[in-house]
């Protein structure tokens, strides 16, 4: 994959990931789903991921991202560990 579809890829996928995870792990998440990608895809084989069916092209995504998560360490449930922190911190 080139380096400007590349540049694409992370700037759609930072912002909200920026929301969930803060801008240090999201830059690493990013970074990891590009560069995932990049290995495993060619420009033309991300065009035409783009052109199958949601639920295909979630598939491609869904088997990036949880190699990503479990590499990085990242909790999807970050906002229920604070929850229950608070919560145990009250008892």
């Amino acid at each position: 994959m080139t380096d400007d579809y590349e540049k694409t890829l992370y700037r759609g996928c930072y912002p909200q990931s920026k929301q969930y995870l803060g801008a240090e792990k999201a830059n690493e998440y990013c970074t990891c789903m590009v560069k995932t990608l990049s290995n495993k895809y060619s420009n033309e084989d991300m065009d035409n991921i783009s052109k199958l069916p949601e639920a295909e092209q979630i598939k491609v995504y869904d088997e990036v991202s949880n190699f990503c998560v479990i590499t990085l360490e990242i909790s999807e449930d970050k906002e229920d560990k604070g929850n229950d922190l608070d919560k145990s911190e009250n008892n």
